[in-house]
């Protein structure tokens, strides 16, 4: 004899966490969000340069137009840094560059040498 038991209804994470992106997106203020990025801006600028790369040829690499890549470099646009840390290789620079702009973060350089017997 088979029986079925319904299911309560539940509220789904998915909608906790939509409300929880809107407040977030909404608690920045238009001076603030300019600031930002600005700075997520020069962090592209210093990827770029690491990786000796033109904008065009940087824009090329991570799939964006280069006008549109020049803009947020600027600040004129969000910088799409997801776009730039999917690329293996701009990884490294683009930590680096983060951790510059970040005040809790202190930077040390260490030197290793090797010597082969």
């Amino acid at each position: 004899m088979a029986s079925t038991l319904s299911q309560p209804q539940l509220p789904t994470p998915l909608l906790v966490s939509e409300k929880r992106a809107q407040t977030a997106k909404a608690s920045l203020r238009k001076t603030e969000k300019d600031a930002l990025w600005g700075e997520l801006g020069k962090c592209m600028v210093f990827v770029c340069y690491d990786a000796e790369l033109s904008i065009k040829e940087f824009a090329a690499r991570i799939g964006k137009d280069a006008g549109q890549v020049q803009r947020q470099m600027e600040g004129q646009e969000r910088p799409q840094i997801e776009a730039v840390f999917a690329i293996p290789e701009f990884r490294a620079p683009l930590v680096i560059a983060l951790s510059r702009i970040t005040p809790q973060i202190e930077i040390s350089t260490e030197l290793r040498i090797r010597r082969s017997a």
